[in-house]
């Protein structure tokens, strides 16, 4: 684990008990979202979205990276099958919990204009990625952030935002992208 990524799990664990204790929300009003109409119609626009980035994304690596496309499961499928099962608990769940479920809680206040909460949702995630310091990672995360902030906007389900930023992880690490997403010595390994 990278020293990088401590402030992340600290700050989520006090995103938890913050929630638990300002809001009183317990793991699984946390989890599941208002209502399950809500998630489906959710898991419908994430389909479409899915498919239409899946393909610009394979576009975009075809065209300008053509070398790194399906590297890492080619290359690499056991650090590839590791990064498809540990990058939902150790990475997706943890920015969730901080950029949806705290962020929404914390600052409805401040943002009660529904759009402009997604906003800010989303350039407080662009700003995280901001330390891979190149524009593949500020530009998808400025697409991802959106959608994530939008979906959670929706629903108030942290699961299936958590589905959705897991599944455009998947992509990014499986078409050919992952090496703009990762530090040093796990860098080689998706290089």
């Amino acid at each position: 684990m990278p020293l990088i990524t401590i402030p992340l799990y600290v700050t989520a664990a006090y995103a938890v008990v913050w929630l638990h204790v300002r809001k009183q929300q317990n793991a699984k009003q946390l989890w599941f979202g208002e209502s399950v109409s809500l998630e489906k119609a959710a898991l419908k626009l994430i389909a479409i979205r899915f498919v239409f980035v899946v393909a610009l994304v394979w576009l975009v690596v075809y065209m300008f990276y053509p070398e790194k496309l399906f590297m890492l499961p080619v290359e690499h499928p056991v650090i590839w099958l590791l990064i498809l099962v540990l990058y939902p608990p150790l990475s997706v769940i943890p920015q969730e919990l901080l950029y949806r479920s705290f962020f929404f809680a914390r600052y409805a206040e401040l943002f009660p204009d529904k759009n402009i909460m997604i906003i800010a949702s989303m350039l407080c995630f662009v700003f995280m990625h901001i330390v891979f310091g190149n524009g593949i990672a500020i530009l998808s995360t400025l697409i991802g952030g959106y959608f994530f902030a939008d979906t959670y906007s929706r629903t108030r389900s942290l699961r299936v935002v958590c589905l959705e930023h897991s599944l455009y992880g998947y992509v990014i690490f499986t078409l050919g992208l992952g090496e703009f997403f990762v530090f040093g010595v796990a860098k080689s390994f998706v290089m």
